[in-house]
């Protein structure tokens, strides 16, 4: 389904598609509960967590155009290798980077 977004497609900071698909929670979304944890998968899924859940029904499959309108923060995450997480305590932490087996 084709939609539209605030921003400009040169503002687009990600190397993927900005209708690729993200995972993230129904909590995340609404903006409940904040990013805590980013996962950049080897195959390129990313997955935007708050760690409040581990229920699948409070699961979402999200475009990552829509996400980064909602949460242009994100942007500082653009350049996350494949394989590897950011994650934080809270958002007044700075981001910490690993590589995940």
């Amino acid at each position: 389904m084709s939609h539209n977004h605030t921003f400009s497609e040169n503002d687009w900071p990600f190397d993927c598609a900005i209708n690729t698909c993200a995972v993230t929670t129904k909590f995340v979304f609404d903006k409940s509960q904040p990013i805590i944890q980013v996962m950049h998968y080897a195959d390129g899924e990313w997955q935007f967590m708050c760690n409040t859940t581990d229920d699948p029904d409070d699961g979402m499959v999200v475009c990552m155009g829509c996400l980064y309108q909602k949460f242009p923060e994100i942007a500082e995450l653009a350049s996350l290798p494949l394989g590897w997480d950011a994650y934080r305590e809270d958002t007044n932490q700075p981001w910490e980077k690993e590589q995940f087996e």
